[in-house]
């Protein structure tokens, strides 16, 4: 497998991941010439979870190009095996992290990033381990398109406002900004497996969406 050299927290493999590993032989290793090839419109998605959201969207929108990836084999594998049973050609995944994957990346290269329930790290001395911080808004504003957008959901508020102005200060736009739009209702909805285990725990959920304007 082409797994990440750089340092990441958490578990590689679930219990599913033996009625996966079939699907290994699949993986692809990220490169400029490899991303050259995928057409436009391109979404990436950093941290797939399962994979089912990911490869949902890619058979609903069949004219949008998604690019995932997640240090999480079992999603991954999942997202590959879903791809190949629907013959997805718009579904590409990594089992990677994202700063693997960035350097092969061309300026402006996507029309949206979506980054949905990242591992919070509540504990203040953990928050370094987070996945959207400075230096990975920066990166990835140099490679999302002008009028590009971000999704961002998570059920931890402090996570949510930490993004909310990281992306503030790089000068992204939201619209209709108001406390509403950030909580969750049956329009911004996103049917994922952490999503639906927040609802379950009663947790509260934040999301918003902003553009690069510039």
């Amino acid at each position: 497998m082409f797994e990440s050299k750089n340092k990441y927290f958490g578990r590689k493999k679930g219990k599913s991941f033996a009625r996966l590993e079939q699907f290994q032989k699949y993986l692809v290793p990220p490169s400029k010439d490899f991303f050259k090839q995928i057409g436009k419109p391109r979404v990436l998605e950093i941290g797939i979870g399962d994979g089912e959201k990911i490869s949902s969207d890619a058979k609903l929108y069949s004219n949008i190009n998604y690019i995932g990836c997640d240090i999480f084999a079992d999603g991954v594998l999942r997202a590959i095996r879903n791809s190949k049973e629907n013959s997805l050609k718009n579904l590409v995944v990594f089992h990677l992290n994202i700063q693997d994957i960035l350097p092969f990346i061309p300026a402006k290269y996507f029309d949206g990033i979506r980054v949905f329930f990242p591992d919070p790290w509540p504990k203040t001395k953990h928050k370094r381990r987070r996945t959207f911080n400075n230096e990975l808004v920066q990166t990835l504003s140099s490679k999302l398109k002008k009028n590009g957008y971000i999704h961002f959901a998570t059920d931890h508020d402090d996570y949510f406002l930490d993004a909310l102005v990281l992306l503030q200060d790089q000068g992204y736009r939201m619209d209709n900004i108001s406390p509403n739009s950030w909580k969750y209702n049956e329009f911004n909805a996103l049917d994922t497996k952490f999503e639906k285990k927040a609802l379950d725990k009663n947790h509260k959920l934040f999301y918003f969406s902003v553009l690069k304007n510039y």
